[in-house]
């Protein structure tokens, strides 16, 4: 994922799986985008005013793809298989019980997940967090 306030792209973000391109008083969503082995441009899935509204399309965009993907395809793939016109028309464009119902898997979903960067209040091996010394030369 990328996001960027430059419109000239400075960041890449319309290579990334989800892409916010920051305009002049609008944000750009951008979904399915590749910089690996082959370079797509992402598609535009929506252009809204408020970061709020930005953020919301990229995860609606997030649990439909999460949803609905095969496994293992990568969002560039998923995004040309289905066209982006389906994507938005069941994302940032389907009815307001469709959306909410979207929102509210990502949030169960996110909430059932452990934040691994909790962990290293309660680690779950006792060394998991050691800082790792530099190895003194050793003689042969």
């Amino acid at each position: 994922m990328g996001a960027v306030g430059c419109p000239r792209n400075c960041a890449e973000a319309t290579v990334k799986d989800i892409g916010i391109v920051g305009q002049e008083g609008s944000w750009q969503v951008v979904v399915g985008g590749a910089a690996g082995k082959s370079v797509r441009k992402a598609d535009l899935l929506i252009t809204v005013v408020s970061t709020e509204e930005a953020l919301n399309a990229a995860e609606l965009f997030f649990q439909y793809y999460r949803e609905n993907a095969n496994y293992l395809e990568r969002t560039y793939g998923f995004v040309e298989r289905l066209g982006i016109e389906k994507v938005r028309k069941e994302t940032v464009y389907a009815p307001n019980s469709v959306r909410q119902g979207l929102l509210e898997r990502l949030r169960k979903s996110k909430a059932l997940a452990p934040d691994a960067w909790l962990e290293r209040d309660a680690p779950r091996h006792p060394t998991q967090f050691v800082q790792i010394e530099p190895i003194e030369s050793i003689s042969l």
